[in-house]
């Protein structure tokens, strides 16, 4: 009442309390309207825009190396450092395993392969990422309880290395979401078909996996070349018509198993081979 009379005082007319309060209303409703929007911005982006490894293999005059990449832009952009990767192994044609210490270089040399084909598999460190009213950050709920969105990122990448005789490119890893070739990448030629198994926590899963090569050029926001279902066995099949490097992508949530801490969980597995 005292504002309404100081109003009236100071403008020589009683201010219409039906606008004051249509004024306020319009406010506090833009006010909601912004932070939906924002919550909506984050959580439809944060797939769109989702960042996930590969591993690409060179041959040399040194012998065979490879890189960890890290963006969605196949097959270069940024990489993983070595403290960012949980586990680096390499899967020899008889299923013996053999750990890999990696150093701070980008390309990272392979022992001599031998005959046959090798698996090669990154894992990983998982990571939290966090849309506050900060701006992203690389933390949970527990560092920002008033966050609009958490989700915490396990990511896994295959390779195929070499070619020949193997059962290396068949062993299943464990991991949370799994990629499976049926047949060997390495004995591919162009126009040959390849059919991947795809395994959320070791059960056939039926989503979309995408798959593109190197050289493809993005078709307006279509950013990979070919897309398709897995069937109710998980399978999906792909045709790789064009020679050079590939990559498989599957991409899997689940809702995190404290809310306190998070709200999401994503899993992003991939798998890259060479068609001569």
């Amino acid at each position: 009442m005292k504002a309404e009379l100081y109003r009236w005082a100071s403008t020589g007319r009683r201010a219409n309390p039906l606008k004051t309060g249509s004024r306020r209303l319009f406010y506090v409703f833009r006010t909601v309207l912004l932070a939906l929007a924002a919550f909506a911005l984050a959580a439809i982006s944060a797939p769109v825009l989702a960042h996930y490894p590969w591993i690409t293999v060179t041959e040399g005059d040194a012998g065979p190396a490879f890189r960890v990449h890290f963006g969605h832009r196949f097959p270069g952009e940024g990489r993983l450092m070595p403290h960012q990767l949980q586990a680096v192994r390499l899967i020899e044609p008889d299923g013996q395993t053999r750990d890999l210490v990696l150093d701070e270089r980008e390309l990272h040399p392979l022992p001599p392969p031998g005959e046959g084909t090798h698996l090669l598999v990154v894992e990983q460190n998982p990571s939290f990422w966090s849309r506050t009213h900060e701006g992203g950050r690389r933390a949970s709920r527990e560092q920002y309880p008033d966050a609009f969105i958490c989700s915490q990122s396990a990511n896994v990448t295959k390779a195929i290395v070499g070619r020949g005789a193997s059962a290396a490119w068949r062993q299943e890893q464990g991991h949370p979401l799994e990629l499976l070739p049926l047949s060997d990448p390495s004995a591919l030629r162009t126009g040959d078909p390849l059919e991947v198994r795809v395994l959320l926590h070791g059960k056939p899963w039926v989503g979309e996996v995408r798959a593109t090569y190197a050289g493809y050029e993005v078709q307006g926001e279509e950013a990979y070349a070919l897309r398709a279902t897995t069937n109710a066995e998980g399978v999906v099949r792909f045709v790789p018509a064009v020679a050079g490097q590939w990559l498989v992508l599957a991409q899997a949530g689940e809702d995190f198993p404290d809310p306190a801490v998070c709200d999401r969980r994503s899993y992003h597995s991939t798998l890259t081979f060479v068609v001569p």
